[in-house]
């Protein structure tokens, strides 16, 4: 009967470990994370996401990424987005195309079924050059093939998200 509690307690210690060795391992960089559903799974060109966020430092670097969950309503392979980097004294803007679709039409991201969710990134290892209060957005400039203006709505977007964490310095 000792033998048997001395074993069990064996694998209680080194189950108590790998948790405390799991935790450790997943310490949860994310600053912010601020989501937005989108008004019937239809993204307006108008239709702003936008986030504010207060640097605590111009040393820290970090990371920052947009979400996008969608579904296969989505008609693109790709997506345009506008993202924009404001303070009283600044900004920044930036046109950018992400895959959304492989070359045979298969969804990229994770999820289940027909619902997809993508970590897009925008900016690594971004240094603030201040600790004024930014506001970071984004908007979508997704147009047809050929056509110079752009998409007024896109339908298949249900999620649109700007996500903020500490890099390495």
């Amino acid at each position: 009967m000792a033998i048997t509690t001395k074993m069990e307690i064996k694998r209680l210690v080194i189950l108590l470990i790998s948790f405390l060795g799991f935790l450790t391992a997943c310490q949860n960089k994310t600053v912010l994370q601020q989501t937005k559903d989108i008004n019937q799974n239809v993204w307006h060109r108008d239709s702003i996401v936008s986030t504010q966020f207060k640097p605590a430092d111009t040393v820290q670097p970090y990371n920052l990424f947009f979400l996008i969950r969608n579904d296969n309503r989505y008609p693109y392979a790709n997506i345009f987005l506008i993202a924009k980097i404001t303070n009283d004294r600044e900004e920044i803007i930036d046109t950018l195309e992400y895959a959304m679709a492989d070359e045979k039409g298969n969804w990229l991201g994770s999820g289940i079924w027909d619902l997809k969710e993508s970590k897009l990134v925008y900016k690594k290892n971004f240094k603030f050059k201040d600790t004024l209060p930014v506001t970071i957005s984004v908007s979508h400039a997704v147009r047809k093939p050929g056509q110079i203006l752009g998409d007024e709505e896109v339908p298949g977007i249900k999620t649109v998200g700007i996500i903020i964490e500490k890099a390495q310095p």
